[in-house]
């Protein structure tokens, strides 16, 4: 990975950071997407998580043990990480379509995990966050 994340293991991003970062054309799409969680999913709490040495502070959304998503706030953009169960990925898939080209090149691509796909997509604009919704929609349906 090559953006610019917060990366110090020592220093968890204040969120002024994190909306200086990340910049001011993609923070609306930032604002609108923990908009979105906190209204569709008020039950998955966000926190911040230190994820790794290559992927820096995320915050992560989850309820007990399940994991909704990681947003990786990074410099002009942010990364979210949705992991998918076999059958979530099958309608992600049935509905390939629906999604923009950065959405579709990764559902394409083979998975090489049994359990599912790791679903990492670089948001940038609301385009992508319009797959991203889709994508965190379909993950509601294995709640109901």
């Amino acid at each position: 990975m090559a953006h610019k994340r917060f990366l110090d293991r020592d220093k968890q991003p204040e969120p002024e950071q994190v909306r200086k970062a990340i910049g001011k054309e993609v923070l609306p799409v930032w604002d609108d997407v923990a908009a979105y969680l906190a209204a569709v999913f008020p039950e998955y709490r966000p926190e911040w998580l230190y994820y790794s040495a290559q992927h820096g502070w995320a915050i992560r959304f989850r309820q007990e043990a399940k994991q909704l998503v990681l947003l990786f706030p990074e410099r002009g953009a942010f990364s979210a990480l949705v992991i998918l169960s076999p059958e979530e990925d099958e309608r992600a898939l049935d509905k390939i379509n629906y999604f923009n080209a950065k959405f579709r090149e990764q559902l394409n691509a083979i998975s090489s995990l049994p359990q599912g796909r790791w679903l990492w997509v670089r948001i940038e604009d609301h385009t992508d966050f319009v797959g991203l919704r889709l994508v965190l929609d379909l993950k509601r349906l294995s709640d109901i």
